[in-house]
Protein backbone atom coordinates (compact mmCIF):
# COMPACT_ATOMS: atom_id res chain seq x y z
CA UNK A 1 0.00 0.00 0.00
CA UNK A 2 1.29 3.46 -0.80
CA UNK A 3 0.78 6.72 1.04
CA UNK A 4 1.04 10.29 -0.22
CA UNK A 5 3.23 12.52 1.94
CA UNK A 6 4.50 16.06 1.56
CA UNK A 7 7.98 17.17 2.57
CA UNK A 8 9.59 20.57 2.91
CA UNK A 9 13.36 21.02 3.15
CA UNK A 10 13.48 24.83 3.49
CA UNK A 11 16.18 25.15 6.16
CA UNK A 12 15.65 28.89 6.60
CA UNK A 13 12.02 28.34 7.60
CA UNK A 14 12.88 25.28 9.70
CA UNK A 15 15.50 27.31 11.58
CA UNK A 16 12.84 29.94 12.38
CA UNK A 17 10.47 27.15 13.46
CA UNK A 18 13.13 25.76 15.82
CA UNK A 19 13.54 29.24 17.32
CA UNK A 20 9.78 29.45 17.81
CA UNK A 21 9.72 26.02 19.47
CA UNK A 22 12.42 27.17 21.86
CA UNK A 23 15.30 25.38 23.54
CA UNK A 24 13.24 24.08 26.48
CA UNK A 25 10.53 22.40 24.34
CA UNK A 26 13.16 21.11 21.92
CA UNK A 27 15.14 19.52 24.77
CA UNK A 28 11.96 18.03 26.22
CA UNK A 29 11.07 16.46 22.87
CA UNK A 30 14.55 14.94 22.55
CA UNK A 31 14.30 13.57 26.09
CA UNK A 32 10.81 12.19 25.44
CA UNK A 33 12.04 10.40 22.31
CA UNK A 34 15.07 9.11 24.28
CA UNK A 35 17.51 10.54 21.73
CA UNK A 36 21.08 9.65 22.60
CA UNK A 37 22.78 11.58 19.77
CA UNK A 38 21.31 15.03 19.19
CA UNK A 39 21.27 16.49 15.68
CA UNK A 40 24.49 18.45 15.26
CA UNK A 41 23.59 20.85 12.46
CA UNK A 42 20.82 22.03 10.20
CA UNK A 43 21.55 19.55 7.41
CA UNK A 44 19.05 16.70 7.64
CA UNK A 45 16.04 18.62 9.00
CA UNK A 46 12.74 18.58 7.11
CA UNK A 47 9.00 18.86 7.67
CA UNK A 48 6.69 15.98 6.77
CA UNK A 49 2.93 16.27 6.38
CA UNK A 50 0.02 13.96 5.67
CA UNK A 51 -3.70 14.38 6.26
CA UNK A 52 -3.13 13.30 9.87
CA UNK A 53 0.01 15.11 11.02
CA UNK A 54 2.67 17.76 10.45
CA UNK A 55 5.99 16.74 12.00
CA UNK A 56 9.48 18.08 12.36
CA UNK A 57 11.87 15.32 11.30
CA UNK A 58 15.61 14.79 11.16
CA UNK A 59 17.42 12.28 8.97
CA UNK A 60 20.77 11.18 10.41
CA UNK A 61 23.69 10.33 8.08
CA UNK A 62 23.04 6.68 8.98
CA UNK A 63 19.59 7.16 7.34
CA UNK A 64 17.73 6.74 10.63
CA UNK A 65 14.77 9.14 10.68
CA UNK A 66 13.77 10.88 13.89
CA UNK A 67 10.20 12.17 13.84
CA UNK A 68 10.76 14.59 16.68
CA UNK A 69 7.48 16.36 17.26
CA UNK A 70 4.16 17.56 15.85
CA UNK A 71 4.39 21.20 14.82
CA UNK A 72 0.93 21.95 13.44
CA UNK A 73 0.21 24.48 16.22
CA UNK A 74 3.23 26.68 15.44
CA UNK A 75 3.21 29.76 13.19
CA UNK A 76 6.46 29.31 11.20
CA UNK A 77 5.11 26.66 8.83
CA UNK A 78 6.13 27.21 5.20
CA UNK A 79 3.49 27.75 2.54
CA UNK A 80 5.78 27.17 -0.46
CA UNK A 81 8.36 24.53 -1.25
CA UNK A 82 6.40 21.37 -0.45
CA UNK A 83 7.28 18.23 -2.44
CA UNK A 84 4.70 15.50 -2.96
CA UNK A 85 6.12 12.01 -2.54
CA UNK A 86 4.62 8.54 -2.70
CA UNK A 87 5.86 6.14 -0.05
CA UNK A 88 5.34 2.41 -0.34
CA UNK A 89 4.60 0.99 3.07
CA UNK A 90 4.79 -2.67 3.90
CA UNK A 91 2.10 -4.04 6.15
CA UNK A 92 2.42 -7.51 7.62
CA UNK A 93 -0.69 -9.25 8.83
CA UNK A 94 -0.02 -11.54 11.75
CA UNK A 95 -2.64 -14.12 12.62
CA UNK A 96 -2.71 -14.99 16.29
Amino acid sequence: MSTIKYRNYDLKVIKELLKEIGKHRYEQALEHMQVKQKPLGMKGWYLEATNNYLRLCYKYPSRYVLMLMDVDRYHNIPVKGWERIKVNELYINVKL
